[in-house]
């Protein structure tokens, strides 16, 4: 007889719980396990994060000490403790909060799904329409999209919303003199660019080590429009 989806998860819920006990009482504890546990939001793991976090006094900051940087656990902590109570609405309410915006982003980036790409386009709405207020979180954002867009599984974005991430990227690609953060605005258009990105992307030049960007990703979107367009003839 089939076990009722309820019973699985509660069972495999309280087999997460106490894994993040022991791994947190034994200092094994990493970032990855808490985001990871994230995908499965509960009232119940929030309490355990909560508790854990005051029993073992975690750090809310990087702060260093004896020559250590230790890792911001309550902070985390605190970010996938309300996105268990709150859903993507408390994410978006954290990523206005000073110094919470790159722990929400990497929780979208875990998350990867449609419901995240549109969430984190709500949450830093400013940032997308307005690319170059910041180049600095603009490129964060764009490195996260980039990776909820150009790697399977990932994020579909709706033709609206591809339209709006195309513009906003190819705008920070425009606005920064920073290499790095140009390479980035151009990787995150494999998942969405059109051929006027393709072309964009080509007409692009980067110095060394990203110089080969420019080429890769234009290959990438044309490859990605190929398939699409044999899939629709197929259907």
């Amino acid at each position: 007889m089939p076990v009722p989806a309820s019973i699985r998860k509660f069972f495999t819920l309280n087999m997460s719980i106490t894994s993040i006990k022991k791994r947190a009482k034994a200092g094994t504890l990493e970032v990855e396990h808490l985001l990871k546990e994230a995908k499965y939001p509960d009232e119940a793991l929030a309490m355990a994060l909560d508790e854990l976090s005051a029993e073992l006094q975690w750090h809310a900051s990087g702060v260093q000490e004896k020559g250590g940087l230790h890792v911001p656990l309550a902070t985390w902590a605190q970010v996938v403790s309300t996105y268990c109570r709150e859903g993507f609405d408390g994410l978006i309410r954290l990523s206005s909060e000073p110094g919470l915006a790159t722990f929400v982003l990497a929780l979208f980036e875990e998350l990867k799904t449609k419901d995240a790409l549109s969430a984190l386009m709500k949450a830093f709405g400013n940032y997308i329409s307005e690319p170059c207020r910041d180049c600095g979180m603009s490129s964060n954002i764009a490195a996260t999209l980039n990776l909820m867009l150009s790697f399977k599984p990932g994020a579909d974005a709706d033709a609206s919303q591809a339209a709006q991430l195309r513009a906003f990227l190819r705008t920070l690609h425009s606005c920064t003199q920073d290499d790095h953060q140009r390479a980035l605005a151009l990787l995150a258009l494999r998942g969405i660019g059109d051929e006027e990105s393709a072309e964009f992307a080509l007409a692009q030049h980067l110095r060394d080590p990203w110089q080969e960007t420019p080429k890769l990703v234009a290959k990438h979107i044309r490859k990605r429009l190929l398939l699409q367009s044999a899939s629709a003839v197929v259907e």
